[in-house]
């Protein structure tokens, strides 16, 4: 059983479904729960889709990296691109309170994958994002 998963994610919304049906066939082995699945769908959905969308000036193909790993019973989704410095926990939270038409644009996602995590850093590394994120699969 694989332990590790790299998957290279052209910078284009349709590399998006090939990229999250590999990771979840990958992690289905290691039988995790919901909670976790989804972690792993939506961290896949919502990062790259803001690279996508934000993250470049160009309109050049770029690679965002997805790299997967097992260690005793813990997820760890590490997401690379090399787009604008971009801390998504530097935002402030969303303020829920609000109804869903006052609320502006942005940060939902990132607060699911916080409610989902255990564990979430930033870095920026030479001239790359780093976005790690784990959690324990049961």
């Amino acid at each position: 059983m694989n332990q590790t998963l790299t998957i290279e994610v052209p910078s284009t919304r349709e590399s998006i479904a090939s990229a999250s049906a590999q990771a979840e066939e990958w992690l289905q082995s290691h039988r995790p729960s919901a909670q976790t699945l989804n972690l792993l769908l939506i961290t896949i959905e919502e990062l790259v889709i803001n690279c996508i969308d934000y993250g470049y000036d160009d309109d050049q193909l770029h690679t965002i990296r997805l790299m997967l790993s097992i260690e005793g019973r813990n997820l760890t989704i590490t997401v690379v691109d090399d787009g604008h410095p971009f801390d998504p926990l530097a935002m402030p939270l969303p303020d829920l309170s609000l109804p869903v038409q006052a609320r502006p644009v942005g940060g939902l996602g990132i607060y699911l994958l916080r409610q989902l995590a255990d564990q979430i850093t930033y870095q920026r590394r030479d001239e790359f994002n780093e976005l790690t994120i784990s959690r324990r699969l049961d």
